[in-house]
């Protein structure tokens, strides 16, 4: 599957985000972590 990238909207319940990325339960997108 392709993973989500910086900034793309996202369910942090079901977090599809690329590596180094986590989806932000308050904004619902896909934001760096480090």
């Amino acid at each position: 599957d392709d993973c989500l990238g910086i900034f793309k909207s996202c369910n942090p319940d079901n977090d599809k985000c690329c590596e180094s990325y986590k989806c932000s339960r308050r904004d619902k997108w896909c934001k760096y972590v480090l």
